[in-house]
Formats: C-alpha cells, structure tokens, sequence
C-alpha cells in the first residue's frame, strides 16, 4: 500500500509541475506572484517579502516553494498627489520531486495605481511584469531501474536520456486591481494573467508545449469593528490547464495597544482558509511594528492510499513606513 501511494504521488507531482505554476496558500503575502497590479500597493515606501512553502512534506517526495521580492514608489513628486507608480523585483525558485526538477522564476513588475475621487479613496491599478524562467531536471537526484545492480541502487552507473532536460523562455504578465477605502474599512479586487504570450517550454515534451494560461480573481478587505479589533477576509480564484484552485477565509485581528492607527503597536491575526475540496488551513500571524509574520498549516480534507498529506507554509514583510498622511489605504490581506 506504501508503494501505491508513492506512485501515486508521483504522477500527481509530474502532472502538477506541467499543469500549474508554484503558488501560495498565503498568497496576499506574495504579491508579485499573485497579481503584477499589486506592486507598490502597499502603506509605505518599499516592501521586502520572503514566502517559504514545505508541500507534502509528511509524506516523502515532497517538494518545496521559497519567494523573495522587494517593490517600492517611485517619483511621488511626478505624478498627481494620491497616484501611485511602483516597481518591483522578484524570485520564484521551486524544487519538486525530491529536488530533481528545478523550477526558477526571476521578474521585474511595474503597476500604476490611479486616483479615481476622494483623495485616494477609490483606486485603481494597472500592472505589468516580464519573467525569465529556467527549469531543468538534476538526474543525479533520481534512481532507475536500470541503475539497480542487484542488491541495491547504484547512482554511479551512468543513464542516457534523449529528451530535453532543460528549458528557458520569457513570459508576460498583466493584472489589473480595484481598491476601495471607507470610514469603517478598505476593500479591494483584482485579477490578473499570467503567461499572456505563451511560451514554449521542452523539459516534458521534445516537441515543445505552449504554457498554458494562468487566469486568477481575488478580492478581499477589513471591517474594522472597534478601534483596537477588525475582521479580515480574503479568497482566490486561479484556473490553469484545466485545473483550478479556490481558497477563502478570514482572520480577526485583535490590537494590544489603545490606538488603531498607531503603527508601532502590535496586532495579533488567528484565522482559517479553505481550499475547495482539499484541506483546511488554520492561520496566525503577527503585526510588530515594521514586520509581519504569517504561518499556516494546512490539513488534507481527503486521503491518497490512507495517507493525508499535509503542508506548512511561512511568511516574512517588512515595509519601511512613510511618515507622509498620503500613504496609499491598503487592506494587510
């Protein structure tokens, strides 16, 4: 039964790493892989964000997901009082299969958030984003039949391959964002896409295969419900290759200090996510003046072979705070 398993997760593994792109649970804490429109969508100057993502990781062949970025604002003095431009740079690395197929993403992003009315009250963003991905396979990770010299694996003895284990090409992505912000709370919508001019890639296919594309809508806001508590809410909508991935939940944040816009207090965030046929995800996090932590654990809602695969996921932001009142109101997810 263990080795059904294994097989089984290994051909869902080889059948995600064409299918999908890397993602995150915690996917309002890595914005330039969410949506381009979210650079410089932030209170602040610059933003400095690392996602760590451990996948199946109770299981064995699991695979791992790390994000690094940093976006700022750029000529404020430029363009109109409460417009927004940004830029940013990002890194998507993704190890799967034991850390035999190496999947690498380096990106540059822009958006520009325009000021509808209200000084900045109603926004909306235009963004943009080229990628450069390298993904290749390390066979010297992988053990086959071939390689079995009767009593045990021998990874020394040499295995040919004919296909093509490496494959580079550029891609474009675009997104566009909504935001909204009231007395009582700020909401926002977006949606973006993701391999707009369809690349090819070789590493599963000779031939080439066009990458298809990634179509994602997400939304969410913050109610405030006293000054030193809100509730948080958010959810996604991501389809493709004909495979979709929905989440939704929420999280209420409670203030330890007696003033809701004092920025050096710290605020505390317990939550839960859902994502639609497949786990529950119980989330924490923490507001401590410039930094914000996130860290969830998601539970399998089903089970392959008797097996309940689970995944830890963390988060790290750092934003340096403008001492300007004209910070862009920004929802935290």
């Amino acid at each position: 039964m263990k080795y059904l398993f294994f097989f089984m997760l290994f051909i869902t593994l080889c059948f995600r790493c064409r299918a999908q792109d890397p993602h995150f649970t915690q996917y309002f804490a890595s914005p330039l892989t969410l949506n381009p429109a979210l650079t410089g969508f932030f209170d602040g100057t610059y933003r400095l964000a690392l996602n760590e993502r451990q996948q199946w990781w109770n299981v064995g062949s699991s695979y791992s997901t790390t994000s690094v970025s940093a976006d700022l604002k750029i000529i404020p003095d430029d363009i109109p009082r409460f417009d927004t431009f940004g830029i940013g740079f990002s890194g998507l690395f993704d190890k799967s299969l034991s850390g035999a197929l190496l999947s690498n993403y380096i990106s540059a992003s822009a958006a520009y958030h325009k000021s509808l009315a209200g000084e900045g009250r109603q926004t909306l963003g235009l963004g943009f984003q080229v990628s450069f991905a390298n993904r290749f396979i390390d066979f010297s990770k992988l053990s086959f039949a071939s390689q079995f010299n009767g009593d045990i694996f021998d990874p020394s003895i040499p295995v040919s391959f004919e296909n093509n284990a490496n494959t580079k090409y550029f891609e474009i992505n675009t997104g566009l964002l909504y935001a909204l912000h009231t007395g009582n709370g700020n909401f926002y919508a977006g949606a973006s896409l993701y391999h707009t001019n369809k690349p090819t890639e070789t590493i599963f296919d000779p031939s080439g295969y066009r990458i298809p594309f990634r179509e994602t809508i997400h939304g969410g806001g913050e109610v405030n419900i006293n000054p030193l508590s809100s509730m948080l809410f958010s959810g996604v909508f991501m389809t493709q290759g004909g495979i979709n991935d929905e989440l939704i939940g929420a999280a209420y944040g409670m203030k330890t200090g007696d003033d809701f816009n004092n920025l050096n207090s710290t605020k505390l965030y317990l939550g839960f996510w859902y994502r639609f046929n497949d786990s529950y995800i119980p989330y924490i996090g923490i507001d401590y003046n410039n930094f914000n932590v996130g860290i969830n654990y998601s539970f399998s809602s089903s089970s392959i072979s008797g097996y309940h695969p689970a995944t830890f996921e963390v988060s790290l932001i750092f934003k340096h705070k403008s001492n300007s009142n004209q910070a862009s109101l920004c929802p935290r997810f």
